[in-house]
This record gives C-alpha cells, structure tokens and sequence, in this order.
C-alpha cells in the first residue's frame, strides 16, 4: 500500500508537517514577545530549520533512504536501536496527540461548539486511521492538490483584506531588543524541526539522496507562508491586536467581505485549513506507526494502528485537557523536547557514523 513518492511531494509532505499549526499558533507567540518585530522573528527559526534539515537530509543520505532505526540496528547494536526507538516512539506519541488536542480546541472553539471533546477526537482519530491505511503515496497525493489550493487562496484572502491594510502599522522596524527576539525565535524553531519527520519517511522516497532538497523546499515554502501570513496579519490589525488574540489569521480572515454577495469567508478558510490539518496529524500518525514497526521489528503495522490512536487519544483527552497547560508547554516547554529528539539526537548519529568512517578507512590505510 505504501509505494514511492517523488521529490515535489515529498517538499509538500513537509510543508504540511509544519504550516497548519504553525500559521495558527505561532504569530500570537512571537507578537508576544516583538510585536511588529514579528517579521523579523521568522529568520532565525528559518536559518535554525535549515540547519535541522542539512542534519536530517545527511543522515537520510548515508543510509541510503533505509529504515533509520534498522540502520542504527546495523550500525551499532539491537539494544541501542530499541532504547532509541522507545523514546522516539514517545515522543512521536506525544507529539501526535499535542496535535489532535490543538485540532480538537479548534474545532470546539470555532465550528462544533456544543460537541462533546470526546467525540470530536474520536472523529478526527477515524479519518485519519483511514488516510494513514491508505499509504504515504495515496496522502502524498492528497496533499498536493491541498497545497496547489492556495492559488485559490491566496488571491481571494489578498483581495478581501487590500481596503484593511495599513503599512505604516509594521513601523518602526527594529524596536526590540535582541534578547526579546532571541526568545520569539525560540518557539518557531521547535516548528520548524518538524522536518526531522523525514527520518520515517525516508524509505518510501524514490530519490534519498535529495533529502537535504526536499526539507529546503518545504522549509523555504513554510518561512514565506508564515511572513505572508504575518505580515498582512499585522497590517491589517496591527502589532497591539496580533498578542491578544488567539487566533489572529482567522480573525483577520473574518473581517473580510466581497461586495454585498460573498461574505464571512473565515469559514471557507476554516474549510481549508481542516483539510490541512488532517493531513498534519496523519503524517505524523504514520510516522508513529513506522516507528512502533521498526522498534519492535513487525512485519505489518496494520493491526496496531487503532491501538496506537487510542493511546493518543486517551493522552490528548487526560493529559491535555487544560488548553492553557498546553500553550505554556507550546511556548516554554516545546523547544527542549523538540531541539532534543529532531536536532541532537540525528546530530548525534550523524557525529557516530562520520566518526566510525574515518575509523574505519584509518584502519584500510594502515592495512
């Protein structure tokens, strides 16, 4: 069911892993701290992802797009293959159920308001068990005409807000410290290694070689989304409104209005970023899976696909059933655990097997 999928898919593979929650979550973190200075908050997090992805796009390439923990199995030892594959494992579970809460306090908050939490989850969790059956190649599919979507999009969002917009509401430039930009910076970084997502879908690209390719197109794509989301934000509603709100890019949407025939379009952009989200939360579902299958080496992760759901659930609905829990742990607590597990860690590996090559071809000189 899982068959190859190409180098422009791939991009938008990434693209997805990272922008539907970022575009929501992040632009009310960073006016926080910079306010205006927003704009400018997004290049270090984009240079910092860069970086992420050399590291993930060089490990893919050295195992020649094979099954990373099968690869650490060969390359060291089975024991530090499972102690690896466990913490990934609960990270990817955590992970997956920080976004199944976000999607759900969405959801709750905006579209199904009288829904119980339980049922919404539930619901999410089927549909995505569903497209994750279906194989990376059938989702990768998807989510290109999703992501071609936003040349729909993008014009009809610029052309309801152009009479809202005011320049001068991004002025001045330069007006905070750098220690206050170094701490809006923080929290985009932690998005932007979402690209480490790679490692797992590393044996179903047709090219492992571009790797490094494939995280800087979907990284490059993510960082212009997020200024152009930001940055109309901004004018639109200006520096004070954007750390008010928590969802500031719907808010700006809903203001728009087409003539007196096409109106309150935040729900065709609700729509929209539905779909994305899906994909978001099954892409990482998948990942879940393909690293529960390569930990405790199953030849099918097909029967415990449901199970794994339900362990996300069950932590999306107990663990993180204080929406304010949440945006602490999405604006403090987010960086460790991510710069730890999508940066250090592949780093690490990647340190290792350079380390054991030079090793190694020392030891064919002197022979």
């Amino acid at each position: 069911m899982n068959g190859k999928i190409g180098t422009t898919q791939a991009a938008m593979l990434v693209v997805t892993t990272v922008l539907p929650t970022a575009i929501v979550i992040l632009p009310q973190i960073i006016g926080e701290y910079v306010e205006q200075d927003s704009v400018i908050a997004i290049i270090p997090p984009t240079l910092a992802g860069l970086g992420i992805a050399f590291v993930i796009g060089s490990v893919i390439r050295f195992s020649n797009g094979a099954p990373f923990l099968d690869w650490i199995r060969e390359k060291s030892s089975p024991v530090i293959s499972v102690l690896l594959g466990l913490l990934l494992l609960l990270f990817y579970l955590d992970t997956s159920s920080t976004i199944l809460r976000e999607f759900v306090n969405f959801v709750k908050d905006n579209v199904l308001l009288k829904t119980p939490v339980a049922v919404i989850a539930t619901l999410i969790l089927l549909i995505s068990i569903y497209m994750v059956r279906k194989g990376i190649e059938v989702m990768a599919r998807v989510n290109s005409l999703v992501i071609l979507l936003f040349l729909f999009f993008v014009p009809l969002y610029l052309s309801g807000l152009w009479g809202e917009m005011n320049i001068h509401r991004l002025l001045p430039l330069f007006d905070h410290s750098a220690a206050s930009l170094l701490l809006a910076s923080l929290t985009p970084s932690t998005w932007m290694s979402e690209v480490a997502v790679l490692l797992f879908l590393a044996p179903y690209l047709r090219s492992p070689q571009k790797a490094r390719l494939i995280g800087y197109l979907g990284l490059l794509f993510v960082s212009l989304m997020m200024l152009f989301s930001i940055i109309t934000i901004l004018m639109v509603l200006g520096p004070q409104y954007i750390k008010l709100t928590t969802y500031p890019g719907f808010s700006a949407a809903s203001i728009i209005q087409i003539g007196r025939f096409i109106e309150n379009l935040d729900v065709l952009f609700i729509s929209y970023w539905v779909m994305a989200i899906y994909l978001k939360f099954a892409i990482f579902l998948f990942a879940t899976v393909e690293c529960f299958k390569q930990t405790f080496r199953v030849s099918s992760s097909r029967p415990f696909i449901a199970a794994l759901g339900l362990v996300i659930v069950m932590e999306c609905l107990y663990t993180w059933k204080d929406q304010a829990e949440l945006n602490l742990y999405n604006k403090e607590g987010r960086f460790l655990v991510f710069i730890l597990f999508n940066a250090i860690l592949p780093l690490a590996v990647l340190l290792v097997v350079k380390l054991r090559r030079s090793r190694h071809k020392r030891k064919e000189c002197e022979t």
